[in-house]
C-alpha cells in the first residue's frame, strides 16, 4: 500500500541525487518504504523546476552535485515561498559523505530558512536510517500548528489578546531559571522568563508572544509586567537574607527609552532593594538601530548600580562590537554553540574563546542550554564557572525558586 497520512493523502517525495545508480538505489529504498510517489532529480536546479510544477511533502537530498550543488536549495525553496509559487517549505532530508560538520550546518541552514524539519543522513545510508528520518520528517508535517493557516490563526489571535493580557495580568507568569557555580552547585544568579497561558490556546513560548510584543508595540508594558514580579520576588528573598541577583530581558528599543533608567531606579528603590539585584540581560532578537542612544542608557544603568549581560554571546552579528564597545558586566554564550561544542570544532572553539575573552576582561561568562552532565564537564575542562539550562534546573516558579536558595 502506498504511504499516507492521516487524512488520506499520498506522500510524494523529491529524491535529489546527481549519481545515477545512486539515485537509482535510493528511489528503490524509498519505494521499499511504502513510498510509492518518488521522483528523482539530479541537480538543485532540476529540483527546484520539479517543485515549482508539483508539491512534494519531503525533499531528500545530495549536497555535493556539481551542477546546482544542494546547498542552495534552501534559499531558493525560500524564494520560491515568498513569491507564492510554493505553498510552504518541505522537510530536507541531507544525504552525503561529507564531514559531519557540514552535515550539521546544512541542517541549520535549511531549519533557518524555515523548513518544518530537517535531518542529516551519512552515506552509505542504510534503510533502517532512511525510515526513520522520513518518519520524522512526516511528522513535522502532520503537526497541524505548523500550517500556514493554523500559524496565521494563532499569530492574529495572540496580537489580538495580548495586550490586555499585559495590561490586566491574566494568564501571565514569571518563572526563574537558576544560573548556578560548577564548583560549588550553589544558585547565583537567575534569569526570570516570561509565561502566557491562554484560555484557548494553551500555554503559548515566549518565542511566539514576544515578538508580538515588538509588532505590537508593547515591549515595554512587557517589560514593566516582568520587572514588577522581579521586584515582588526579590523582596520576598531579601526579607530572609537571600540576595541573589535576578535578570531581566530587554529589547535594544526597550532600553533606549529615555526614561527606562530612571524608572527602574524608582521602582527599585521603592521596594528598598539594592539596585544590583536586579540585573538587565540584552537580547540580541532585533538590530541596535540607535547606538549611541543604547549605549548611553547601559552606562546610565551601570553607574545606578545595575548589572548587565549581553544574551545569545555569538549568535549576532554585531555580538562581538556590543560587547567591545558596552559597559557589560556579563555575557551569556548562545546555547546553539554549547548544545554543539561536542562535535564541531569550530562551536567548541567559539566557546573556548569567549570564556578566555570573559576572563580577560573581567567579565562573568555564563553559558546557556546545558542539558547534559557531559557538558558542565567540558565547559569546566574549558574554564567555565557559572551555567544555566535545563540539565542544571528546569525553570521554577518563584516560590519554587525560592526554596532552591534556601536549600543552599
Amino acid at each position: 500500500m502506498p504511504k499516507t497520512d492521516a487524512r488520506g493523502a499520498i506522500r510524494r517525495i523529491l529524491l535529489v541525487e546527481d549519481h545515477p545508480v545512486e539515485r537509482a538505489y535510493l528511489q528503490n529504498m524509498l519505494l521499499a518504504l511504502g513510498l510509492r510517489r518518488v521522483a528523482g532529480v539530479g541537480s538543485s536546479v532540476e529540483a527546484i523546476a520539479a517543485l515549482a510544477r508539483q508539491s512534494y511533502d519531503v525533499v531528500v537530498s545530495d549536497i555535493a552535485m556539481g551542477e546546482g550543488d544542494g546547498t542552495r536549495l534552501p534559499n531558493e525553496l525560500r524564494q520560491l515561498v515568498d513569491s507564492g509559487r510554493l505553498k510552504h517549505m518541505p522537510p530536507i532530508i541531507w544525504i552525503s559523505s561529507l564531514a559531519d560538520e557540514l552535515l550539521q550546518s546544512h541542517v541549520r541552514l535549511a531549519l533557518q530558512a524555515g523548513c518544518p524539519s530537517s535531518q542529516a543522513l551519512a552515506k552509505p545510508v542504510s534503510r533502517a536510517s532512511m525510515q526513520h528520518a522520513i518518519k520524522t520528517a512526516l511528522h513535522s508535517l502532520d503537526d497541524d500548528t505548523r500550517s500556514p493557516q493554523r500559524i496565521s490563526v494563532r499569530r492574529d489571535l495572540i496580537e489580538a489578546e495580548l495586550g490586555q493580557a499585559l495590561v490586566s495580568g491574566e494568564g501571565m507568569r514569571v518563572v526563574l531559571q537558576p544560573q548556578v557555580d560548577l564548583d560549588s552547585g550553589r544558585a547565583i544568579a537567575a534569569e526570570a522568563l516570561s509565561r502566557w497561558d491562554h484560555p484557548t490556546l494553551g500555554a503559548i513560548a515566549a518565542a511566539d508572544f514576544v515578538p508580538a510584543a515588538h509588532r505590537l508595540g508593547l515591549d515595554r508594558t512587557l517589560f514593566n509586567s516582568v520587572a514588577d514580579c522581579v521586584v515582588e520576588v526579590l523582596v520576598a528573598m531579601h526579607a530572609e537574607g537571600i540576595a541573589v541577583p535576578i535578570a531581566i530581558n530587554a529589547s535594544a528599543s526597550t532600553l533606549c527609552a529615555p526614561d527606562l533608567p530612571g524608572a527602574l531606579e524608582q521602582r527599585v528603590a521603592r521596594a528598598g532593594l539594592p539596585a544590583r539585584l536586579v540585573k538587565i540581560e540584552l537580547t540580541e532578537d532585533e538590530p541596535v538601530a540607535d547606538w549611541l542612544a543604547l549605549s548611553s542608557a547601559l552606562n546610565l544603568l551601570r553607574v545606578r548600580g545595575f548589572e548587565l549581560a549581553m544574551d545569545d554571546f555569538g549568535a549576532g552579528i554585531a555580538s562581538m562590537r556590543l560587547f567591545s564597545a558596552m559597559p557589560f558586566t556579563e555575557l551569556k554564550i548562545d546555547r546553539d554553540f554549547i548544545v554543539h561544542m561536542h562535535r564541531e570544532p569550530a562551536s567548541r572553539a567559539v566557546v573556548a574563546a569567549a570564556i578566555e575573552m570573559g576572563r580577560a576582561l573581567g567579565r562573568r561568562v555564563v553559558a546557556e542550554g546545558v542539558e547534559q552532565e557531559r557538558d558542565i564537564q567540558l565547559l569546566r575542562e574549558l574554564g567555565c564557572k557559572v551555567a544555566q539550562g535545563y540539565g542544571i534546573s528546569v525553570p521554577l516558579s518563584p516560590d519554587d525558586f525560592i526554596e532552591f536558595c534556601r536549600r543552599q
